[in-house]
């Protein structure tokens, strides 16, 4: 009896890490939400999060949450990145695209994708709540965030959705 609640006890502490998932707005509020199409196709609904449910730029934690609603490759998600970045003026470090390809998978209808950037500036990737990884270059955070965030992101309406406004 006493070696079957020793294997038990082992499978448990085995299995614990998969059981256990985490999200990307843990102990933030939402600041606020929105829907991105592109021409007649809802892609995601993206969400907002910071420590009181307000945003302030350069004020950190602060997560996004893309909750798919179309299937997408990992490359395509990786292009449109950098496609945003170049748009946007922002440039992109090499290895932050080897660490994205390495991080992100495919995404199907019904997926969610969530950054997290710390207040050390880490940024921290979840895939359906569970932790992807980490990409602990402090700029990165605030470049990705870019895309819906800055003033001449490529939805203004989703932007001031996101912000709050």
């Amino acid at each position: 009896m006493t070696k079957f609640f020793s294997v038990l006890f082992t499978l448990l502490l085995l299995l614990l890490p998969q059981m256990v998932s985490a999200n990307a707005q843990s102990n933030l509020q939402l600041v606020g939400q929105g829907q991105m199409k592109w021409m007649f196709f809802d892609l995601y609904q993206a969400q907002l999060y910071s420590i009181d449910g307000r945003y302030q730029a350069s004020r950190y934690p602060q997560a996004l949450r893309l909750l798919y609603q179309k299937d997408i490759s990992r490359d395509a998600l990786i292009e449109a990145t950098v496609s945003e970045w170049q748009r946007l003026g922002i440039k992109a470090q090499p290895n932050w695209l080897s660490q994205l390809s390495a991080l992100w998978p495919n995404i199907k209808k019904g997926d969610e994708l969530a950054i997290r950037v710390a207040e050390t500036g880490v940024s921290h990737f979840y895939f359906n709540q569970v932790q992807l990884g980490v990409i602990k270059d402090p700029a990165f955070g605030p470049a990705f965030l870019a895309i819906w965030l800055a003033n001449n992101s490529r939805d203004p309406k989703l932007t001031r959705q996101l912000k709050g406004n």
